[in-house]
C-alpha cells in the first residue's frame, strides 16, 4: 500500500512539474519575435531621415573622405543645378564638412572666382571632365568633386563625382535621392544672383530720329532694346 501511495505521489510531482515548465517554453519561443520588430520598425522610419537635403550633403561628403586620402587638396569646382542658390549651398556644405574633419586642404569656394571668370563657366553649370580637371589644376588641387542636383519625378537627384587631377581617374561616384524638404525649396525659390535671360534695355539721351518712310523726331529720353554689337 505504501508503495503504490509513493509512486501515485512521485506521479503527481512529475505531472506537476511538467506543467509549470510549458509557460517557460511558449515565453522563450516569443522572446526572439519580440526583440525583432522594434528593430525593424526603427530601420523604416529611419530611412526617410537620410532624404533631406542637410542629411544627403552629410552622407556624401562622408562617402568623399572615406575615398580621399588624408592631406590631400580638394577642389568642389561646380554643382550642376537649376538654382546658382542651391548650387553654392551644397558646394559650401560638402567644403565646411570636408574642411571639419581636418584631414584635407581644402579650396574655398571664394578661390574659384578668378579661374571661373577666365575659364567662363558656372558654379551651377554643367561643366565636362576635362573642363573640371583643367580647373583643378589652375587651382593646384590633386582631387576635384563634381556633381548636380536635378530634378528626378518628384524628387531630386544629387549626383557626387571625384576625379584624380593627374589621371583623370574617376576615384568615385555616389547618386543619393532627396526630398523636396523646406531647404531646399527655399533655395529654389531664391533666385538672387541667378542671370536672366532678357534683353538689356539701352537709354539713348535727347532727340532721336527714328526713319520709318517718315522723320519723327521724339523729345526726351527714350529706351530702346537693341542686339548688342550695332553700335549702340
Amino acid at each position: 500500500m505504501r508503495y503504490v501511495i509513493f509512486i501515485f505521489s512521485l506521479f503527481l510531482l512529475l505531472f506537476g512539474c511538467a506543467s509549470s515548465s510549458a509557460p517557460q517554453q511558449v515565453a522563450s519561443r516569443n522572446v526572439p519575435s519580440n526583440n525583432y520588430e522594434p528593430s525593424q520598425t526603427l530601420n523604416r522610419n529611419s530611412n526617410p531621415i537620410s532624404e533631406q537635403l542637410d542629411s544627403v550633403i552629410r552622407e556624401g561628403s562622408n562617402y568623399i573622405a572615406s575615398k580621399i586620402q588624408a592631406n590631400t587638396k580638394i577642389g568642389v569646382v561646380n554643382m550642376n543645378s537649376p538654382s546658382i542658390n542651391l548650387s553654392y549651398y551644397v558646394i559650401d556644405s560638402v567644403v565646411m564638412h570636408l574642411v571639419n574633419t581636418d584631414n584635407f586642404l581644402v579650396i574655398e569656394r571664394s578661390e574659384l572666382d578668378t579661374v571661373q571668370r577666365e575659364q567662363k563657366y558656372q558654379l551651377s553649370g554643367e561643366v565636362s571632365d576635362n573642363s573640371a580637371i583643367s580647373i583643378g589644376k589652375q587651382l593646384g588641387t590633386q582631387m576635384i568633386v563634381t556633381g548636380s542636383i536635378l530634378p528626378l519625378g518628384n524628387d531630386y537627384s544629387l549626383r557626387l563625382k571625384i576625379i584624380d587631377v593627374q589621371t583623370a581617374q574617376i576615384i568615385g561616384t555616389r547618386i543619393y535621392t532627396v526630398k523636396p524638404d523646406t531647404v531646399l525649396l527655399s533655395l529654389l525659390k531664391s533666385q538672387d544672383g541667378e542671370p536672366k535671360n532678357e534683353i538689356p534695355q539701352n537709354v539713348i539721351m535727347g532727340d532721336v530720329n527714328i526713319i520709318n518712310n517718315n522723320t519723327t523726331t521724339i523729345q526726351g529720353d527714350v529706351y530702346v532694346n537693341m542686339p548688342n554689337g550695332l553700335g549702340w
